[in-house]
């Protein structure tokens, strides 16, 4: 009884609402045929509309159903917000649906609502993207094809104003295919291109907004940045965990175009990028693409992938000198400490260890939560610890500041942190044996300082 009184008091002021609107109101809609073909018509119309958005403010969208539905059947292009809250009305009710075939028929009715809502109101790009998103969140894989093909769409069309998270949906949805066999490696490549080219355009446009200063906007652009910035992590981790970016399938796409593209900086960073994610770094196509680039545009990018290719012809100096230029050239504090971290493997193969050290330390001040920095000083530490000192606990003693370089990396960065428990397991076998260092006056817990080139303080313990 309750409801229904409450259902007829909203009924009652809403009919007096309209009975109180003035003439010029009245006329409004009376006179618009958007409303219906004749007055009655636009009256039901404007009533139901009323009606349905008194229970959607009150988010009571089960009772907001019966007259929302008038008003899409009967005045579709009354209101484009009929369509907007008619969405929102029908995924509270798919959350609130536990029957299974139910469920499937009010998601069927929430794509046909942006089906037309593009008929009367246009805005293909940008309702396509609400589409395929929601389509996806609703049946997964089962409707990957059918998205994949919305939202690349939806990318065309919106370009810079693609909204974040389309892109990631995007690339789920082509990398859902090539798994299931339905198309080949060369659609996911095309997919990761158009998806980072639209972020990228998302977050020109979005910093552009930041640059202007308008109060309002300013806000949600940076917030969008930093959703893009996550779109950025998704798609290349979705495409190179595709098992479609291999290197056959990315020479056979791009080798064919190189000429026609040999001058274009933005395609061969494009080229040089994605090999270097595939690990193709030795192939004639990744070693023309670098070379051409930094003729065109020297910058720590293409100097990197110079570095990496005149390491892989066994040119090391040529390579570290690359390296070299890379490190100088970068300004990002997190791609700088990479570059550092490389540089510093290849030289500890070269067993030039205090140059490891120094390379690994100027990663950690562009970043100081690089874990592998410390990992490649520790490796240093172990692989020269026999030259450390003359006498033997003096030797291992330097597995101590070793071990220690491997528990720092996994404080500051717990990606690393299995690697670094694989060499503590594999190093602490080497600390000093507690009875010879007894005989030095080294007991448990006591501070020690490492000697050599090393110098440095540790805690000793067996």
């Amino acid at each position: 009884m309750k409801t229904f009184a409450f259902k007829f008091g909203i009924l009652a002021v809403s009919l007096m609402m309209a009975a109180g609107q003035t003439d010029a109101q009245q006329k409004k809609y009376l006179g618009d045929p958007k409303y219906g073909p004749d007055s009655a018509a636009r009256e039901e119309c404007a009533m139901r509309m009323s009606l349905y958005n008194e229970f959607y403010k009150q988010k009571n969208y089960k009772d907001a159903v019966n007259d929302w539905r008038k008003v899409y059947q009967n005045c579709p292009a009354a209101s484009k917000n009929t369509f907007i809250r008619g969405a929102t009305i029908y995924k509270n009710l798919i959350k609130a649906e536990n029957d299974a075939a139910k469920k499937e028929a009010l998601i069927d009715t929430l794509m046909q609502i942006y089906d037309q809502r593009i008929v009367y109101f246009k805005q293909e790009g940008a309702v396509l993207a609400s589409k395929g998103v929601d389509l996806y969140s609703y049946r997964g894989k089962d409707a990957a094809a059918e998205v994949y093909e919305m939202l690349k769409k939806s990318c065309e069309l919106e370009k810079g104003e693609t909204g974040a998270g389309v892109t990631t949906v995007m690339m789920q949805s082509a990398v859902d295919q090539y798994r299931a066999e339905e198309v080949d490696g060369a659609e996911v490549i095309s997919a990761y291109e158009l998806a980072m080219a639209t972020i990228d355009l998302a977050i020109a446009s979005n910093k552009n907004i930041v640059a202007s200063g308008d109060a309002k906007k300013v806000p949600g652009a940076q917030k969008e940045l930093e959703n893009l910035d996550v779109d950025v992590k998704n798609v290349e981790n979705l495409f190179s965990e595709s098992g479609a970016a291999t290197c056959d399938a990315l020479i056979a796409i791009f080798d064919a175009k190189y000429d026609a593209n040999k001058d274009d900086v933005e395609w061969l960073k494009k080229v040089t990028k994605l090999l270097d994610k595939a690990e193709c770094n030795s192939s004639a196509l990744f070693a023309k693409s670098s070379e051409a680039l930094y003729a065109l545009e020297p910058s720590a990018t293409a100097a990197r992938n110079l570095a990496k290719l005149f390491l892989s012809k066994q040119e090391t100096a040529k390579g570290l000198e690359y390296y070299s230029k890379a490190c100088d050239l970068q300004d990002d504090p997190t791609l700088k400490s990479q570059y550092y971290v490389e540089w510093a493997y290849i030289v500890l193969g070269q067993k030039n260890y205090t140059k490891v050290r120094e390379l690994a330390n100027n990663a950690l001040k562009a970043n100081p939560s690089m874990g592998k920095a410390y990992i490649v000083i520790g490796l240093a530490y172990a692989s020269d610890a026999q030259n450390i000192g003359s006498e033997k606990v003096e030797h291992d003693a330097a597995y101590w500041a070793a071990v220690d370089k491997f528990t720092k990396a996994k404080q500051v960065d717990s990606s690393c942190e299995e690697e670094a428990n694989r060499h503590i397991s594999t190093y602490k076998k080497y600390f000093p044996n507690k009875e010879e260092a007894f005989m030095y006056g080294i007991q448990e817990g006591a501070s020690v300082t490492v000697g050599g080139w090393i110098n440095e303080k540790t805690t000793a313990r067996f």
